[in-house]
């Protein structure tokens, strides 16, 4: 239940007495948010809500790190997250939790699955923005290497032979490693990246026929690496391939706004949401529009600024309504948004006159196709 109390804290301070600091920063955190309750509540209301609060942030002890954490309150729930995306400090009460900074590195495209195949065995790590944990591992059948021993008498057919049995036995551990382990990425539908050597990877991967597996791996020894070290290697392929979905949730859009299916109007992007009209919304991830969004009818009021206390992030509730009507969300840069707009969305479908004349052009098209097939099985 409202008010739902949502705290960031940026972690990344380099100087002296950090610790301090981090502490001193977390209690300004929390007058903030007690100014905004105090504004909107009752006495009774704000101390059954702040109470528990105040004595929650007494038990933490923040550390310097990279990004940040979030901390999610209301009367019946507290609870803390570590976010590495987290820049600037922020308190927010408003009539449900901000999501916005989690959803950065909670979507699919933030974190990855991570197969190590090794001699023996076969391990499976799931690698987030600011940890790497072991999900499962599976022992392979004994293979027999084809060697070639110094003696003349060793003939090429024995070899040949000697080779054929360890591709089988090789093929054999592949697709046994992707039978045992296929249920963990499939539940999740995250990408797939492969470490180890040339012949495991190509085994592997006639096995396997997952969508979202990476046609570029990791090659070479990795027997004495661990999920840390692997994932530490990893780094420059993930977010080279982030950044190329980055893109073309960018060119999407462009394709869409050129057939009259996008908006870049907040007003008529948060219609569209409580319509479950949005395929795919782009929000700016440090920017704010501060207002009220109704959630049955789309209609909002912007704020000029963070002056009440149930007021929210729009772009964080348009984000969450979106999401609840099956369509996607990509957080990005401002510097990577469309006309460095806060919001931008493409619509699964447009009443608009662009969006309408595309859908004549579409179907003229596939008439004509029609037409033409049918004369040439006349003829």
């Amino acid at each position: 239940p409202a008010p739902a109390i949502s705290l960031f804290l940026a972690t990344n301070i380099q100087e002296k007495n950090g610790a301090v600091k981090l502490k001193s920063k977390l209690q300004r955190l929390y007058r903030t948010v007690e100014s905004l309750i105090v504004r909107t509540y009752d006495a009774n209301t704000k101390d059954r809500l702040l109470q528990p609060l105040k004595k929650a942030l007494a038990r933490i002890s923040p550390k310097e790190a990279k990004g940040g954490i979030g901390i999610y309150h209301n009367e019946h729930f507290t609870g803390i997250v570590r976010i590495p995306t987290v820049k600037a400090d922020l308190a927010i009460a408003a009539d449900s939790f901000h999501i916005k900074p989690v959803l950065r590195c909670a979507q699919s495209r933030r974190s990855y699955f991570l197969l190590a195949l090794r001699s023996k065995y076969a391990e499976l790590f799931l690698v987030t923005a600011d940890s790497t944990t072991q999900v499962d591992r599976i022992l392979f059948r004994k293979q027999h290497n084809p060697q070639i021993s110094n003696g003349r008498s060793k003939k090429k057919w024995l070899f040949e032979k000697s080779k054929a049995r360890f591709e089988k036995e090789l093929n054999l551990n592949m697709q046994l490693a992707h039978q045992h382990l296929e249920k963990y990425w499939l539940q999740s539908q995250l990408p797939l990246l492969i470490a180890g050597q040339l012949p495991e990877q190509e085994s592997f991967r006639r096995s396997c026929s997952y969508i979202h597996l990476l046609e570029r791996g990791l090659y070479g020894q990795n027997e004495n690496l661990d999920g840390e070290a692997l994932s530490d290697l990893s780094l420059g392929t993930m977010e080279s391939y982030f950044d190329q979905l980055d893109e073309q949730a960018i060119v999407i859009f462009r394709k869409a706004e050129a057939m009259g299916l996008a908006s870049k109007d907040i007003e008529e992007i948060a219609t569209a949401a409580t319509r479950g009209q949005i395929e795919s919304l782009l929000i700016a991830e440090d920017q704010h529009i501060w207002g009220y969004l109704d959630r049955d009818f789309g209609d909002i009021q912007v704020l000029s600024k963070q002056n009440e206390a149930t007021a929210d992030d729009l772009l964080d509730d348009i984000a969450e309504l979106t999401l609840n009507k099956g369509g996607n969300v990509t957080v990005l840069p401002s510097s990577k948004m469309p006309e460095q707009k806060a919001i931008v969305a493409v619509l699964r479908w447009s009443d608009s006159a662009t969006a309408l004349t595309a859908k004549r052009l579409d179907m003229h098209l596939i008439f004509n196709s029609g037409k033409s097939k049918r004369s040439e099985l006349r003829a």
